[in-house]
């Protein structure tokens, strides 16, 4: 403990945000979900309002657009960090989405040199001042993040305050209008309150993001957790047919490295073109309703991955960069299913945001209207499950406060087979604004023996 005038700080227990030497990206096989949480813990240091407006005029698809625009850098950046955490030949898989939603929330209360760090950092420096009503922009994004008859994707925000801890009424207000976030008042001293978070969060993504906030991660300076977790369930809008799906070799790198995996196999019109600047080829995988897509980057060379990922700055991915043309292919990729655990903590003070973390630097005043406050940690988990019928994916994030490039088409490529038999990227996009709700790399898939009668063996010509 370090006495401060004026402040008492104390880190949380087991809140160090190393990186656990057990890989957290678990790589296997199956069927359909996407989901990801993100939590910031925040802790108690001591007790300056002035808060953001919280306009009446409702955000419009484009200014969600912009928004989600501003974003992209940011999620860019911070995949790119979390693949430096690991080495290349491991699976990345985050939810920007999430993160940001966090980031953003946990910067409602943020001052000073804290908030111009969140901004710059986030990339959201520019669009903020040329849009005084940022945090209803960016609020009414994360809740536009709404399914429909044809597949589900839910977002939610939540606030957990410690009893008797008072909070600026601006603070609160805007979390609730902006953000939908409902407070709830817990006592952070009893492990009970963990229990609790960590359930809303798994019931919330249907059992696929579990234990979210670790053993020891709050505490009884613990003053606020702000959690976001997001979960999607969609079927493709065209389907792999399962009893296409063979066990075919997936190139880790090289034509000399190799290991069996099950692949998916389908002819029908897609979406697809060549990305110059990266050397790579695009395809889109829409779901019903088109509404959502995922979006495959596939480098032109086995060994192509890492000099793309580097080059996912010069290029931007969106309608108005990348020009697609529809047409008949056969399009093979791997099932695959992914989960992560990523503590955040290291990785966004790499990327510019120390003083969130700074027991001495931190100004949450906005929150609470003393200078007390400081993010302990911010861990992230998520999870996506990709099969013949689609996909499900989940994610959460949780932060514990204490105190145009063009893109070159040509006609024969679109006929070639799109075949994603070796590392590739990947991404989801709610196709309405431009999101990136989830983002990936995927650099071993595992196989999933389906029987006695499937075998490395069986190959195309025996269907």
């Amino acid at each position: 403990m370090t006495q401060l005038a004026h402040r008492h700080y104390q880190p949380l227990d087991g809140s160090s945000g190393s990186v656990s030497s057990d890989s957290p990206f678990r790589s296997m096989i199956r069927a359909l979900p996407f989901v990801a949480t993100t939590v910031f813990l925040v802790i108690c240091l001591y007790h300056i309002p002035t808060m953001a407006s919280i306009s009446k005029n409702p955000p419009t698809i484009g200014d969600q657009a912009k928004a989600a625009a501003a974003l992209q850098n940011f999620s860019v950046t911070l995949f790119q960090a979390v693949g430096k955490q690991y080495g290349p030949t491991d699976n990345v898989f985050i939810s920007p989405f999430s993160v940001a939603a966090v980031l953003s929330m946990v910067g409602v209360g943020a001052r000073g040199n804290t908030a111009l760090q969140l901004k710059k950092s986030m990339g959201l420096t520019n669009f903020e001042k040329e849009n005084e009503n940022s945090d209803t922009i960016i609020g009414s994004l994360i809740q536009s993040m709404k399914g429909d008859g044809n597949f589900t994707l839910e977002a939610a925000n939540q606030l957990y305050v410690a009893d008797k801890y008072q909070l600026v009424d601006d603070f609160q207000r805007n979390l609730k209008e902006n953000y939908g976030a409902e407070g709830q008042r817990v006592d952070f001293a009893v492990d009970a309150s963990r229990a609790k978070i960590n359930q809303w969060v798994e019931e919330f993504t249907q059992q696929k993001i579990k234990d979210l906030l670790p053993e020891g991660s709050v505490n009884d300076l613990t003053r606020l957790v702000l959690v976001n977790a997001i979960y999607f369930k969609g079927n493709w809008m065209r389907k792999f047919d399962s009893s296409l799906t063979l066990i075919e070799p997936f190139y880790l790198g090289s034509k000399d490295n190799r290991k069996d995996v099950n692949m998916m196999h389908i002819d029908a019109e897609f979406r697809t073109g060549f990305i110059e600047s990266l050397d790579a080829r695009l395809l889109e995988l829409p779901y019903v309703g088109r509404k959502l897509s995922m979006f495959i980057v596939l480098p032109n060379k086995m060994d192509g991955l890492p000099e793309l990922e580097a080059k996912l700055h010069e290029t931007s991915l969106d309608d108005s960069n990348v020009e697609m043309r529809s047409a008949k292919l056969h399009v093979s990729i791997p099932k695959f299913k992914l989960e992560a655990d990523v503590k955040l903590k290291d990785i966004l003070i790499n990327m510019g945001m120390s003083d969130i973390f700074d027991e001495k630097s931190a100004d949450f005043s906005g929150i609470s209207g003393e200078k007390d406050l400081y993010v302990s940690n911010i861990f992230h988990k998520s999870f996506i499950d990709v099969n013949e019928e689609g996909s499900e994916a989940a994610a959460a994030t949780g932060s514990t406060t204490r105190m145009k490039r063009s893109l070159h088409v040509v006609e024969d490529q679109l006929a070639e087979p799109f075949i994603a038999d070796h590392p590739f990227l990947w991404l989801l996009r709610d196709n309405n604004t431009g999101t990136w709700i989830f983002l990936g790399r995927l650099v071993e898939p595992c196989f999933i023996r389906f029987g006695p009668e499937m075998t490395p063996d069986r190959h195309n010509d025996e269907l």
